[in-house]
């Protein structure tokens, strides 16, 4: 409800009324921020065994994000929030923009994060943040990432 005062002059000051309003969420084909998922089963990992092991870093591209709005977006930032199962730390965002043009899409890259020692397949959320010219902070969640990350590599 609205509210309504009554000066002396007969001016309204204020007015209390009942009014309607609704507030929806842009689906994705509107979105000015569209983040996709890319993530196609393939590991992330940090070593590779051939008949010896050795340091081989396997990041894994698991988001599209593409700037829909009329003008760039400058700066973007793109971190893991969390990875389901696993310490929040076990993965990192090793690939993203910075900065998106408009109509430009980049990808976002997940790899292992220093010398975590953690395998197994769990949800990744990951955090984007932007600033400028629109203010968009937006959770999105990469299901079943696999990951294999070993200490030493």
């Amino acid at each position: 409800p609205s509210e309504m005062c009554i000066r002396d002059s007969g001016a309204f000051d204020q007015v209390v009324a009942e009014r309607d309003a609704s507030v929806s969420v842009a689906g994705e084909d509107e979105a000015y921020l569209s983040i996709q998922d890319e993530y196609r089963g393939r590991t992330v990992r940090n070593y590779l065994c051939i008949f010896l092991c050795f340091s081989y870093d396997g990041p894994r591209t698991v988001a599209t994000l593409e700037n829909r709005y009329v003008t760039d977006y400058s700066p973007l930032n793109v971190e893991v929030d969390t990875v389901g199962g696993a310490s929040d730390d076990t993965l990192e965002v090793s690939q993203a923009p910075t900065t998106l043009s408009e109509g430009e899409a980049r990808n976002v890259v997940v790899s292992c994060s220093g010398t975590t020692t953690a395998d197994g397949t769990g949800d990744v959320t990951l955090l984007v943040d932007v600033s400028e010219p629109v203010y968009i902070h937006q959770k999105t969640t990469i299901q079943d990432v696999s990951y294999d990350c070993a200490a030493g590599y």
